[in-house]
């Protein structure tokens, strides 16, 4: 099996952070919804792989 090209690891890797992003997104089950400590936590993460989502494109250039 050939190893992939940059341009294919980046891709995957933005659909792997476009997955992630939409799990942190979802919906949960009524009555366990994120405390507040962990919703600060799920919207750090999301700015993260924006950040990570950013720098992948800047790679691409």
């Amino acid at each position: 099996m050939a190893l992939p090209s940059f341009e294919e690891m980046r891709h995957r890797a933005f659909r792997l952070l476009d997955q992630a992003e939409d799990e942190l997104r979802s919906d949960w089950a009524s009555g366990t919804g994120p405390s507040e400590k962990q919703a600060k936590a799920a919207s750090q993460a999301r700015e993260l792989i924006a950040q990570a989502k950013a720098a992948l494109d800047r790679a691409r250039k």
